[in-house]
């Protein structure tokens, strides 16, 4: 009688998944039939444009840096990973998608960084990335070029042992992460392309083609899936710094164990705590893509030296991960990172 029900609340829960998701496909479709994206104009959505203190003519290491904010700020935080990036030998481009932000805002970060513009908040993260590659002289000639944006805290560790670990050797493009979800691709929140990559037509032609989809659905199809997709069927290598299958791996052999059971609240929590991660268990055999810088973040924050938190992770945990609540336990055992930087950003959402 257990396994019957067992099936049929499984049966239930897939439907309802499935229906949603073909809903939300067929309103995808919808929408990009009724409100094709426009043409975009040239020279991109820019409205305001700021010169910072770091050169960027001749630069060997250029990184972009996407920013959103609801009004004029830009959180410390923020400010922080922007210092890092400069710390590591990149001339920064900071690219804000929050059209009205001050020169008073703006100012703090000039120092760290190459240029500093802002544009209309059109075409998501992508279209932000390809305004500032357009503004960046003579990209081919770059060493590398590092695209990144402020969805994450962090680094929680040195960048430069992580930027070194990225050798143009193996690969062309390195991601941090990689994901299995949907089609194969590297995760566009840290992604860096060698030389190879930034001279190659097919990553010019890509960038050059950015358009303004208004569902997340057609720029996690066409920009974050198809940018690996549309650079592995050009002959470019494409690989994770922390691929999904040593991740997966590491939580299956117990390489890190759970916050205690008295940081995650007891008998009642611990119970959930272990129906959690034998249901991870089963997925990761089951061969079930899982978003693993949600999922597993304790595995790469702890026993992988993986520099970043997720911020969705932790101001909307949005799959009700149980051992989230021990995040700045666990972050203070392993980095010098200040807890304050996080809790002040979460304090003001």
């Amino acid at each position: 009688m257990y396994k019957l029900r067992v099936l049929v609340n499984w049966i239930i829960r897939q439907f309802s998944y499935r229906s949603r998701r073909l809903i939300a496909l067929v309103a995808d479709y919808a929408e990009l039939l009724l409100f094709p994206p426009p043409a975009v104009p040239q020279g991109g959505n820019i409205r305001r444009r700021w010169s910072g203190g770091v050169a960027l003519d001749g630069a060997a290491r250029v990184a972009v840096f996407m920013h959103f904010a609801r009004d004029d700020t830009v959180a410390p935080y923020v400010r922080y990973y922007v210092r890092k990036l400069r710390e590591a030998g990149f001339a920064v481009v900071f690219a804000s998608n929050t059209p009205d932000l001050s020169d008073e805002t703006i100012a703090p970060l000039l120092p760290d960084v190459a240029l500093a513009f802002t544009r209309e908040n059109v075409g998501w993260d992508f279209a932000a990335y390809r305004d500032a590659i357009a503004l960046i002289p003579d990209v081919p000639s770059r060493e590398m070029l590092l695209i990144t944006n402020d969805s994450v805290f962090g680094p929680l560790y040195d960048l430069p042992p992580l930027i070194a670990k990225a050798d143009p050797r193996e690969a062309d493009v390195w991601g941090s992460t990689d994901s299995w979800e949907r089609h194969y691709h590297l995760q566009s929140f840290f992604l860096l392309f060698h030389q190879k990559a930034l001279r190659n037509k097919a990553f010019q032609e890509f960038w050059r083609g950015v358009r303004h989809f208004r569902r997340k659905h057609w720029i996690i199809e066409k920009y974050e899936i198809g940018l690996t997709r549309t650079l592995q069927s050009h002959g470019l290598r494409c690989k994770a710094l922390f691929p999904y299958d040593s991740v997966t791996a590491a939580f299956m052999r117990g390489a890190g164990l759970p916050p205690a059971k008295a940081e995650i609240g007891g008998d009642r929590a611990e119970r959930e705590l272990d129906n959690y991660i034998r249901m991870l268990a089963r997925r990761i055999r089951e061969a079930t893509p899982i978003n693993q810088t949600h999922f597993f973040w304790y595995e790469l924050t702890v026993s992988m030296g993986f520099p970043f938190i997720k911020r969705e992770l932790l101001q909307k945990n949005p799959a009700k991960i149980p051992n989230i609540a021990g995040w700045e336990r666990v972050i203070s055992s392993v980095s010098t990172y200040d807890p304050a930087l996080i809790h002040e950003h979460l304090a003001n959402q």
